[in-house]
């Protein structure tokens, strides 16, 4: 897996693989929220910057779970809020099912309540990031969470959620990253977003990679991988080097804007 080389060196050195991964598990937890407690998955040492990892459509599942254990090897501590109170899809139809009934207002709840439990637990500051869904829930964060940073995967909040990405403070950097093959935000919804935070004067910066499809991130880790291909032994897995690339992008974001 591309993994950052050192936490200290340049930027540069963040491609290539060079050391195993040792965190094993996440710990379950409970945070407050507005709702009583919102069930959650922790890892990472509590003093270090954090990192919200918001699930896909599917629940926290192993895939989002093995991203967030390799977000933490990078020297962050990481937070997922279960937005689906335990329940994980296994069926593509199972889980367009828990997004339809996603509760929103409760979502971004868990989202602002998150932020709040790493900074008074330990973490100064604090970034989100999520895949699909997830990505939308990042620019929720970005705008009501108070995050130091947002890194939103192939997704974007729908009218209904009551987040309104142009309305994101120009004192939260956003990094966006899309594929040019992705038909669930295809370049003709993403491009006109994006254009219009920046002329509302957000801090974004959008990344399109060439022929990557949704969901292109799950290829860094084996649960993501197995995800993707269904258990088909003949499936074709998008561009390594672009998704290494987004990897790497992500992790020097990260260390300009909550590294300390």
């Amino acid at each position: 897996m591309p993994l950052e080389c050192t936490s200290k060196g340049a930027r540069s050195e963040c491609l290539p693989e060079c050391r195993k991964q040792t965190l094993s598990n996440l710990t379950r937890i409970e945070y407050p929220s507005s709702s009583g407690k919102t069930p959650g998955f922790e890892g990472g040492k509590k003093y270090k910057p954090a990192v919200v990892v918001m699930q896909e459509r599917w629940g926290v599942n192993d895939a989002i779970k093995e991203t967030a254990m390799h977000i933490a090897e990078q020297g962050y501590r990481v937070l997922i809020p279960d937005l689906y109170r335990g329940r994980v899809a296994v069926e593509r139809m199972e889980a367009i099912g828990l997004a339809s009934d996603l509760n929103w207002t409760r979502g971004v709840d868990d989202v602002v309540k998150a932020v709040e439990y790493l900074k008074n637990t330990g973490s100064k500051k604090v970034a989100i990031m999520g895949f699909c869904q997830g990505g939308g829930m990042a620019l929720c964060g970005a705008q009501f969470a108070k995050v130091d940073a947002a890194i939103p995967f192939y997704g974007i909040p729908s009218n209904f959620t009551g987040c309104n990405p142009l309305l994101i403070s120009p004192s939260v950097p956003v990094q966006a990253h899309f594929g040019t093959n992705d038909t669930s935000f295809p370049a003709s919804r993403v491009l006109p977003l994006f254009d219009g935070m920046k002329a509302a004067g957000a801090d974004v910066r959008l990344y399109m990679y060439d022929g990557l499809p949704h969901a292109f991130f799950n290829a860094i880790t084996p649960a993501g991988r197995r995800l993707m291909s269904g258990g088909n032994p003949n499936f074709r897995f998008p561009n390594e080097t672009l998704v290494t690339m987004s990897f790497s992008r992500m992790t020097n974001f990260l260390r300009l804007h909550i590294r300390y």
